[in-house]
């Protein structure tokens, strides 16, 4: 069978009977190292990137992505229409939205939430969540309310009661001073997402919305626009807008939260490297031992005519199959745990009743790690194998 020399030599090497046993289990350290690296990069970057997915697909889904209005915070809808931002990239859908904070009070609490003032045309996500009355329930005139569950139990209302609605940035001036605009809303619905929407967000009819903030009748506080990735937030309002007019996103409220996630990963992701490069110099010390060991055959190799060239590969072979190795068998067993996480962690008890970790593979992120890993592990051949070129046969063989 044919075999190509210096893929043999450098094979027999690595695996032959010959080699030394404190080069062995450094080649085999390195080897350990680099598949612990890709594997902990795989699995932490797929847990990570599911708990990003997750946070998107539970408060970004619900939150306005993005807005256009102007820098006073309301625009003319009959004078700045939709239609001129259908251009912009990444935009799938345009609705028009009045919101505001706003206070809420009842007999038994008082809070702040964010007022959200839609239409049952609009086809808000909110829809599906709602699970006791209906988004068609906002009449306009009528001045119903949906709350979040959790918004409901600390208020201690329910369907049917009312709670006062005040915002402070419509107030007006009377003989006893400065009076937020008001006014009593009905409990229609309730809606359940999680804690933090549930909290954080009413809904009510947008014509509703407008008289407690005292808009004028074309008046709205700006577009609303849903995007296909809304993390990537910057290309969106990088984009020029007429003058007047201003871009608002999610990063104004819920920007700390998915800044951390994004830190937290790359933190994680830097520290694991540091296994990989732990395993790269060992692959520079067992490689720079097997030159050393190999110094009299290296010479007789040159004697029988084998070139510089040759004698670099034969080297970089050696020592770049504990990184192949490594890295295809750790990304292989980082795949299967990130596929089937949960059912891993089942089986050995390590997960909590009720609770999934989300796992979420990008195939962009494999390639790079593995191609990454396996460019480090050719690079850290290079200077062992280039010092076993520049062996001088007289030299090596001088006390043979």
């Amino acid at each position: 069978m044919f075999r190509p020399l210096v893929f043999y030599i450098g094979l027999r090497y690595v695996y032959g009977q010959k080699m030394d046993g404190f080069g062995r289990f450094v080649s085999w350290l390195s080897m350990i190292g680099i598949m612990l690296g890709s594997l902990g990069l795989i699995l932490v970057l797929s847990v990570m990137n599911g708990l990003e997915d997750q946070m998107q697909g539970s408060i970004l889904k619900f939150l306005p992505q993005a807005q256009i209005t102007s820098s006073y915070g309301r625009i003319d809808s009959t004078m700045i229409v939709n239609q001129q931002f259908k251009t912009l990239k990444g935009v799938n859908r345009i609705t028009p939205l009045v919101t505001s904070d706003v206070i809420l009070q009842s007999e038994q609490s008082i809070t702040v939430s964010t007022l959200m003032g839609i239409t049952a045309e609009d086809n808000d996500p909110i829809n599906s969540y709602i699970y006791s009355g209906s988004v068609f329930d906002l009449q306009a005139g009528k001045y119903n309310v949906i709350l979040g569950q959790s918004l409901a139990n600390q208020l201690g209302v329910t369907i049917g009661d009312k709670i006062r609605l005040m915002v402070t940035d419509a107030s007006q001036i009377t003989p006893v001073g400065r009076i937020p605009s008001q006014r009593l809303f009905n409990i229609s619905g309730l809606f359940s997402v999680n804690h933090d929407i549930n909290q954080s967000l009413i809904y009510v009819n947008q014509n509703d919305a407008k008289n407690l903030l005292r808009y004028p009748a074309n008046n709205i506080t700006s577009w609303r626009l849903f995007l296909d990735q809304p993390l990537n937030i910057t290309s969106v309002v990088n984009e020029p807008l007429p003058e007047g007019l201003i871009f608002k996103d999610w990063r104004t409220k819920r920007g700390e939260l998915f800044q951390a996630i994004k830190m937290e990963k790359t933190v994680m992701s830097l520290l694991i490297s540091l296994i990989v490069i732990v395993a790269a110099f060992n692959i520079i010390t067992s490689l720079s031992l097997l030159v050393m060991e190999k110094q009299g055959e290296v010479a007789i190799f040159k004697t029988q005519g084998l070139s510089r060239f040759k004698i670099m590969l034969i080297f970089i072979i050696q020592g770049a199959s504990s990184g192949v190795i490594g890295t295809l068998l750790g990304s292989t067993i980082g795949l299967l745990l990130a596929f089937n996480l949960n059912e891993f962690m089942q089986a050995f008890g390590l997960s909590f009743t009720g609770i999934l970790l989300p796992s979420l593979v990008e195939p962009i992120q494999i390639v790079f790690i593995i191609v990454g890993l396996l460019t480090l592990s050719l690079v850290s051949t290079v200077y062992p194998a280039y010092r076993a070129a520049n062996i001088q046969p007289a030299e090596a063989l001088r006390y043979e």
